[in-house]
């Protein structure tokens, strides 16, 4: 078993989400979160008649979205995310795949991949 969490834009949500059901992935857990990545991002204020530019480390609205699946379907599910998210623009997103040791369904107690579906 894995968990496969993709860290996406907030824009592009709603078309990861269809995509996701289209192909049968229905369990998933989606979180809003405020974060950043290594870029720097250049603004320019007005500060009376002057203008200048400032740098700063803002923090951007993402959505997480972690998916609990077979192994077999990791990649499938990969391939998918990289279709709706990727741009070639920084700020795309990050795909993490971690092993998943254990799962219990506390209501049936089934356990493994019984308990994922």
């Amino acid at each position: 078993m894995k968990l496969v969490t993709a860290i996406i834009r907030d824009t592009k949500y709603y078309e990861t989400k269809a995509a996701l059901l289209n192909e049968n992935f229905f369990s998933l857990n989606t979180y809003r979160v405020l974060g950043r990545g290594r870029e720097q991002q250049q603004y320019d204020v007005q500060n009376t008649d002057v203008r200048k530019s400032v740098k700063e480390y803002p923090f951007v609205s993402k959505r997480i979205i972690e998916i609990y699946l077979e192994e077999k379907d990791v990649e499938r599910l990969i391939q998918i995310l990289l279709k709706v998210n990727q741009t070639g623009n920084k700020g795309d997103g990050k795909i993490f795949v971690t092993p998943l040791e254990e799962a219990i369904r506390i209501r049936t107690k089934e356990t493994g991949i019984d308990a994922l579906a």
